[in-house]
């Protein structure tokens, strides 16, 4: 009797492993990978750009500053270009920046929901048809955050080299900073 009653537990434990088999198929399986990891990459590229536009804008607009100083109250009409572009460079910049930032805030709204839908999706029990919809609506999600990007990066890209032109036009005109004095000897003579 004992002997059945194991038989039994065991058949109850194979069938029951037997049909925890996956419901999702192979190509399912890769599909739902694949999003994940466009996902991962996508994350980290958005940081990246954010950073670099960062940098960037934080640059321009303190090489700005060191030239306007060196312009002074200047009323020559050299410096009028200067002025008027170096404004319309750094509110290009702040622009991108303000649209990224908006975008970076509801993007981590996306990765949340994203991640919480990743979490509750149980590769082995999920079917196909669970899966499939949500899938596409990510992929579709992120092939527009893509192109959103690549334009962030091309935008940022000629705002960047309009500025340092404009810079490097205005350093001819009003010189490099001024040469460093001298260090003073500060040795003294051991008597």
């Amino acid at each position: 009797m004992k002997n059945n009653f194991l038989v039994i537990v065991v058949l109850m434990i194979a069938m029951g492993l037997t049909s925890c088999k996956s419901k999702m198929s192979e190509k399912m399986k890769e599909d739902f990978n694949q999003v994940k990891s466009d996902w991962s990459l996508f994350s980290s590229d958005l940081a990246s750009f954010g950073d670099t536009l960062k940098f960037n804008r934080d640059r321009i607009s303190k090489a700005d500053n060191k030239i306007m100083k060196k312009i002074g109250k200047s009323k020559d009409e050299k410096f009028n270009t200067f002025k008027s572009n170096s404004t319309t460079n750094e509110t290009a910049l702040n622009n991108l920046w303000n649209s990224y930032n908006t975008f970076q805030k509801s993007f981590a709204d996306s990765t949340t929901a994203f991640n919480t839908w990743v979490s509750k999706i149980d590769t082995l029990k999920t079917p196909d048809k669970e899966v499939k919809g949500p899938i596409e609506i990510y992929k579709n999600f992120l092939s527009n955050s893509k192109t959103n990007l690549s334009q962030w990066n091309t935008d940022m890209s000629n705002a960047v080299d309009t500025a340092q032109k404009d810079i490097d036009d205005a350093t001819k005109l009003v010189g490099t900073t001024a040469a460093p004095k001298a260090a003073k000897a500060t040795k003294k003579k051991k008597k």
